[in-house]
């Protein structure tokens, strides 16, 4: 049985020696040498900056305009509780699933003020809710 790995440049011996070498960098997100001269060198002072997203939006961590960095680990908070599965939920299934889940107080307090006998379909439309015209971006990079 074939398997059609997409590139003929190296054999699958040499693409796990080479994933090896980067493993550290792809999970820290930083240089994870401990001896500088094996990091590669920054670039010069005629090169350009490389952008750390293709479309050259903004930093990694950074937050989508509109929304504070306060926001966003808002969001993420109550989006680490909730998960996809909850959803479609309205504001009662959606506390119980909090509690459910064992979150924190303060993030089914938060739930609380949501409007009742409404359906949310997605965290989206439940954080517009809950944060009247709140930043909820269109598509994800």
């Amino acid at each position: 049985m074939s398997m059609d790995r997409g590139s003929a440049k190296h054999g699958p011996k040499r693409d796990e020696l080479m994933a090896h070498e980067v493993a550290g960098i792809v999970r820290a997100r930083r240089d994870t040498r401990a001896e500088e001269w094996r990091s590669p060198e920054p670039p010069g002072e005629d090169a350009p900056a490389l952008a750390s997203r293709p479309d050259s939006a903004g930093v990694l961590g950074s937050a989508p305009p509109g929304m504070t960095t306060v926001d966003v680990e808002e969001r993420s908070e109550l989006a680490r509780w909730l998960g996809r599965a909850v959803f479609p939920a309205e504001r009662n299934e959606v506390m119980d699933h909090l509690r459910h889940q064992h979150a924190p107080d303060r993030v089914v307090d938060e739930v609380r003020a949501a409007p009742e006998g409404v359906q949310f379909t997605s965290l989206g439309q439940l954080w517009r809710a809950l944060r009247d015209d709140a930043h909820v971006e269109s598509h994800r990079y």
